[in-house]
């Protein structure tokens, strides 16, 4: 099971989602929590959204400046339905970004490249 560390800004920068993005087969899991970013303080409960891969539309890395990964790179999620990842911090259009630091790079290309694998095994 690939499993890989995200953040998204919430709140127009008052609030930080942090979570885990994991392969479970046949479903993607989004396991998060919402902090505030002034003082640290208030964090909302952990939340699951498991999304079935048939739901998707696409999953993509996106890299940093120039195309490097050297400011980090994303991940983006586009869901076949808005409804799909309506519980996701910061879905917009059906589409999600999730920020991976530098150091979790290696482990997101593995995950978007397993997905993709197993999208090729079912065709």
């Amino acid at each position: 099971m690939n499993t890989v560390p995200f953040t998204v800004e919430t709140y127009a920068g008052f609030g930080k989602c942090e979570g885990l993005l994991r392969d479970e087969g046949e479903v993607v899991s989004l396991e998060f929590q919402i902090k505030d970013t002034v003082a640290g303080i208030l964090k909302s409960g952990i939340k699951n959204v498991r999304v079935p891969l048939t739901e998707l539309a696409s999953v993509t890395i996106t890299k940093g400046w120039l195309g490097t990964g050297w400011l980090g790179v994303t991940i983006v999620i586009q869901g076949t339905r808005m409804e799909t990842l309506k519980d996701i911090p910061g879905m917009s259009m059906g589409r999600v970004e999730l920020r991976i630091a530098r150091k979790d790079r290696d482990a997101a290309e593995r995950f978007v490249a397993g997905l993709h694998q197993t999208d090729d095994a079912v065709e």
